[in-house]
């Protein structure tokens, strides 16, 4: 099988043909904590995270992959060589979907199982994902006096003390869709660790 590049994009176009409303895809989605990155997400009315295993991959990182991405995506699914297809629905939880890869002259994709809804997330990792002016003017919002020198982990503390789930959720697809793509990628240099008991 060829490389991940030539697949990952036909899965984007796949994907995007498939879409009534058409979702933002963005490549090597980094994922906070864990710094994992999703060879692909979607970002709509819900984000959706794409691990690729092709021939030439193994499947060592996968369970620490669908750890990481159960934090953050609301559905998940990994697309996968024929040869990694049984071993992988052993490894992976119910709820993600399983799509099967295969070249032959052109990239061709199967569902052998659809994602189901994540009913797991994190929403301490969640809020990670908004920048700081992200974070301030979703507080803006909500009405939430934010002040003039509060950290980053200081408002995303205050935003979850504030938004349940689904408002959180909201907030978050709606700053990751407004981002330049490239950007959103959030390359390793641009990021470090914040944790949120830091109060400064």
């Amino acid at each position: 099988m060829s490389n991940e590049a030539p697949v990952r994009a036909a899965l984007r176009e796949y994907l995007l043909k498939t879409r009534k409303q058409q979702p933002t895809a963005v490549d090597e989605f980094w994922v906070p904590q864990s710094h994992e990155r999703a060879d692909l997400a979607l970002i709509g009315r819900e984000l959706c995270g794409y691990e690729i295993k092709t021939e030439r991959d193994t499947l060592r990182r996968l369970p620490r992959q669908a750890a990481a991405y159960g934090r953050v995506f609301d559905r998940c699914t990994v697309v996968t060589a024929p040869r990694h297809t049984k071993a992988a629905v052993g490894l992976l939880p119910e709820w993600w979907g399983v799509v099967e890869v295969s070249v032959n002259g052109h990239v061709a994709f199967e569902q052998i199982r659809p994602a189901r809804q994540n009913s797991d997330l994190d929403p301490e990792t969640l809020v990670r994902l908004l920048w700081r002016s992200e974070v301030q003017s979703a507080l803006v919002q909500l009405g939430v006096a934010v002040p003039a020198s509060a950290t980053r982990g200081t408002m995303w503390r205050l935003l979850l003390a504030r938004a349940e789930i689904p408002e959180l959720r909201g907030v978050v697809r709606f700053a990751l869709r407004r981002r330049n793509g490239a950007d959103a990628r959030i390359p390793s240099r641009r990021f470090r660790q914040e944790v949120l008991t830091d109060v400064n």
